[in-house]
C-alpha cells in the first residue's frame, strides 16, 4: 500500500508541475493592458472547482463496487487529495499576498474539505485492506 500512496504523490507532482509552467506561459503571454492577470486568475479558479469536482466524483465512485480491486480507488483517491491540497494550498498563498481578496474563500474551504474527506475515506479503505 506504500508503494502506491508514493506513486499517486508523484503522479500528483508531476501532474502540478506541468499546471504550474502552463499557468506561468498564460501569463507570460497575455496581452499587456488594463486587465493584466485576470486570465490566469480565471485558469486558476477553473482549475479549483475542476479538482474539486474530480475529488467529489471520485468519492462517489469509491462507494461503488465497481472497481474490482481496492489498490485503484485508493490510487484515485489519493491523487485527487493531493490536488485539491496543491489548490487549497494556492489559493491560501494567493489570498495571504491579496492577489486574490474574499472570493476565493469558497474554493479555499472547498478543496480543503474535499482533500480530509478523500484521505479519510484512502484511509478506511486501507484499514478494510489489511
Amino acid at each position: 500500500m506504500k508503494n502506491i500512496i508514493y506513486k499517486s504523490l508523484l503522479l500528483s507532482l508531476l501532474i502540478t508541475n506541468i499546471w504550474s509552467v502552463i499557468a506561468f506561459f498564460i501569463y507570460f503571454f497575455e496581452d499587456p493592458g488594463w486587465f493584466h492577470g485576470f486570465e490566469t486568475l480565471g485558469f486558476l479558479l477553473w482549475s479549483c472547482w475542476i479538482s474539486s469536482g474530480l475529488g467529489i466524483l471520485i468519492i462517489l465512485l469509491s462507494f461503488l463496487k465497481i472497481w474490482k480491486s481496492n489498490q485503484a480507488k485508493v490510487f484515485f483517491l489519493l491523487l485527487f487529495g493531493w490536488f485539491n491540497i496543491f489548490f487549497s494550498i494556492l489559493v491560501f498563498i494567493t489570498g495571504c499576498f491579496e492577489i486574490i481578496s474574499h472570493e476565493a474563500l469558497t474554493e479555499l474551504f472547498t478543496n480543503f474539505i474535499i482533500s480530509i474527506v478523500i484521505f479519510f475515506r484512502a484511509r478506511r479503505i486501507i484499514k478494510t485492506t489489511i
